[in-house]
């Protein structure tokens, strides 16, 4: 007897782990949702999200980062994770996923976000939405400058995908990823 192609993307269950890099514990950051759980599909479900003739999409799920300081400070949030390509990272051994940071305030106030390689360089790009890739990092800028705070809230938009080969599978799998968000204090 055949079993059903079953996925468990209890992998997407991404583990999100808020860090703090160069702290002198001036700035505390939380996680809405450090594990984020995409649940059980079959491989017929997948091919009916299917997003390009070799990825099938898995959804979408959002979290919210908040950073708090004592004082004000130059913010610069990154994720460290496996890198899948130049764009995503590693889901697992057929899949991959890819963050998106938006709805940026500080201090309460929305501002921009701005796309750095290191804390304290100059934006390359600049929008209220960019990605957060592989070796790259976003600041809060105001009027195209990036600007200090005690409190920071980002929401970031988690997309995973799996490969048409990887979810050729005959029993349950889980495929699964991870990575730091790492708040970086200027």
């Amino acid at each position: 007897m055949r079993r059903p192609d079953i996925l468990l993307c209890a992998a997407a269950s991404l583990l999100l782990a808020p860090t703090l890099a160069h702290s002198a514990d001036n700035c505390q950051m939380r996680i809405s949702e450090a594990n984020v759980d995409y649940g059980a599909t079959t491989r017929a479900e997948l091919l009916k999200k299917q997003v390009s003739p070799l990825m099938m999409g898995l959804g979408k799920r959002n979290v919210t980062l908040t950073a708090t300081c004592k004082t004000p400070t130059l913010m610069t949030l990154f994720f460290r994770g496996s890198g899948a390509d130049g764009n995503a990272y590693r889901l697992g051994g057929g899949g991959s996923f890819t963050l998106r940071a938006l709805n940026a305030r500080i201090d309460g106030r929305s501002v921009g976000l701005g796309s750095v390689v290191t804390a304290g360089m100059v934006p390359e790009q600049k929008a209220d939405s960019l990605p957060l890739p592989p070796n790259r990092g976003v600041v809060p800028i105001q009027n195209d400058v990036p600007v200090k705070g005690v409190s920071l809230q980002i929401q970031v938009e988690i997309s995973a995908l799996v490969s048409s080969t990887g979810s050729r599978i005959a029993d349950r799998t889980v495929f699964s990823g991870a990575g730091n968000f790492e708040l970086q204090e200027n």
